[in-house]
C-alpha cells in the first residue's frame, strides 16, 4: 500500500518513528533541565514503527505470499512484548509537574502538517478504494477468485469474508491455514491482485489530478515536517 501514488501525499512509517525519537529527546532534554537528571525516558513512547508494520497482506486484493499465509493464516504477526521499563526517576508533584510541562513543551515544538491536507489524503483514499470495489475488471476478477476458493473447497464471495470468518480464533488452526494457502493460490490464478492494485492506482491518479493544488500543498507541508524532525534531532543529539 505504501507504493500508491496517494501515498507520497502523507507521513510514511519512518517519519511516525522520527517523530516519536523526537518527542522522547525532547522530554528529555526538558527534564533534565527541570532538575531530573536521572530521567532517560522511562514510561515514554517506544520509537518503533506503528502496528500497520505488522498488517497481514490478505484484503479485498485477495492475499500475498504463500509463505505468510502457511504459517498466519488470517492472523496477523505478533509483536514482540516491550522489555519491562525501568524503574521511574523521580516522584512526587515536581516530578509529575515536570513531566507535564515537558510533554507540552515537546508537543509545542514538534507540531504537525494541517489536519486538512491529511484528512483530505485519507478521503481520496477512501474514494479510490470504493471505486475500485466497484470496477467491473475488479467484480470479474472476484469472481474468478470465489470459484477457484469454492473449488478449493472454501466457499466465499469476497476475500473480506475469510478473515472475518477465522479471525476469533486466538490461534491460527489447521483448517484456517489451509484456507489461507488457497486464498493465496486463487488470489495468483484468479490475477485478482495485479487488477485490484492497476484499477486502485488508476482511480488515485486520476483523483490526484483533479485535487492537484491542496496535494502538493500537502505534499510540501509533510516534507517540512519530516526536515523539521530531523533539525530537532539533530539539535537535541548536539546537546
Amino acid at each position: 500500500m505504501t507504493g500508491l501514488p496517494l501515498s507520497a501525499y502523507r507521513a510514511d512509517d519512518r517519519s511516525a518513528v522520527q517523530e516519536i525519537r523526537a518527542r522522547n529527546a525532547l522530554v528529555v532534554s526538558c527534564m533534565h533541565r527541570a532538575g531530573f537528571a536521572a530521567f532517560t525516558g522511562d514510561g515514554l513512547q517506544p520509537a518503533q514503527p506503528p502496528d500497520n508494520a505488522t498488517a497481514l497482506p490478505a484484503g479485498p486484493w485477495g492475499y500475498l505470499g504463500t509463505q505468510a499465509a502457511a504459517t498466519l493464516g488470517f492472523h496477523p504477526p505478533k509483536r514482540p512484548l516491550p522489555r519491562p521499563g525501568t524503574a521511574p526517576a523521580g516522584s512526587g508533584e515536581a516530578y509529575d509537574a515536570a513531566r507535564v510541562d515537558c510533554d507540552r513543551q515537546a508537543a509545542e515544538r514538534l507540531g504537525s502538517p494541517p489536519a486538512t491536507g491529511a484528512d483530505l489524503v485519507s478521503r481520496l483514499f477512501d474514494e479510490s478504494t470504493a471505486a475500485t470495489a466497484g470496477d467491473a475488471r475488479v467484480v470479474a476478477a472476484t469472481a474468478r477468485w470465489g470459484a477457484c476458493m469454492a473449488s478449493a473447497g472454501f466457499p466465499a464471495t469476497a476475500p473480506e469474508e475469510l478473515p472475518r470468518q477465522y479471525r476469533a480464533a486466538p490461534e491460527p488452526t489447521p483448517t484456517e491455514l489451509a484456507a489461507a494457502r488457497a486464498d493465496a493460490g486463487c488470489t495468483t490464478t484468479s490475477d485478482l491482485a495485479a487488477v485490484w492494485f492497476a484499477a486502485l492506482t488508476g482511480y488515485q491518479r486520476q483523483l490526484i489530478d483533479r485535487n492537484a493544488q491542496a496535494l502538493t500543498a500537502q505534499q510540501e507541508a509533510v516534507r517540512a515536517q519530516d526536515a523539521k524532525l530531523t533539525r530537532l534531532l539533530a539539535g537535541e543529539a548536539d546537546g
